[in-house]
């Protein structure tokens, strides 16, 4: 008879087998974070976790049974009813995500166009964290929670403290093709980059005269976003 492994002693690493069995669970809840809105099939999250499709049914099943995902009718899986609860708990507890909400209110309201808030994941990407939509028919909405690279985006650069000469940064179709996209940076405490506020418009609508004003509207904003977290006198 083989008798089960002992649980380790507290602050101790566990067997690496099991180690490995959450790494890889928690690569198939990223690819399923990251991936389309109508939710990703078993082939799609095998192949960007790099597993086979045996064993990515299997830790697919384990994270809806705990309701870390759920599946659809077509065999889809979407983030489940649990991961939104913790995404709800951090969230409200996330002085930025709190603070900036005023800021994205008015930025939609004197733009008309869609206001977002964005953070960096690691070094290769970017989170869309809040977004606001402006009032007008047709908007650039649909980001929040969805992950973009961060190289040759707004976003990135704004992130990497490369915002430009006005404090701000432009980039037209790198998210979609008819999509432009200003973005300018946030600073906490210390001075250190936490964040980017951005707007995102219609290329048709947005020449040069509205890319100006919403970019020194973004400088505004994030400086004063800036202030409240703390950066005051950073020279932030």
């Amino acid at each position: 008879m083989v008798s089960a492994a002992a649980d380790p002693p507290d602050g101790q690493p566990g067997p690496p087998g099991a180690t490995r069995t959450v790494e890889r669970a928690l690569d198939l809840l990223d690819a399923v974070v990251a991936g389309p809105r109508d939710g990703s099939s078993l082939s799609e999250l095998a192949r960007a976790a790099g597993l086979s499709p045996a064993t990515a049914s299997r830790l697919l099943g384990t994270l809806v049974a705990r309701g870390l995902l759920r599946r659809g009718e077509q065999g889809e899986y979407r983030p489940g009813p649990a991961l939104t609860a913790i995404a709800a708990s951090v969230l409200r507890s996330d002085t930025l995500y709190e603070l900036a909400g005023p800021h994205l209110e008015e930025l939609a309201r004197e733009t008309g166009e869609t206001a977002n808030l964005g953070i960096a994941v690691d070094a290769g990407r970017a989170l869309y964290l809040r977004q606001v939509p402006g009032g007008r028919l047709v908007q650039a909405g649909g980001w929040t929670g969805r992950t973009i690279p961060r190289r040759g985006t707004a976003m990135g650069w704004a992130l990497a403290g490369e915002p430009g000469p006005h404090g701000y940064v432009v980039r037209s179709g790198a998210l979609e093709p008819d999509v432009v996209a200003i973005a300018a940076p946030v600073h906490g405490p210390g001075g250190g980059i936490v964040a980017a506020l951005t707007i995102l418009a219609p290329s048709y609508r947005t020449g040069e005269q509205e890319l100006e004003r919403y970019g020194l509207l973004l400088v505004e904003h994030c400086a004063a976003l800036s202030l409240a977290l703390g950066a005051g006198g950073t020279g932030s």
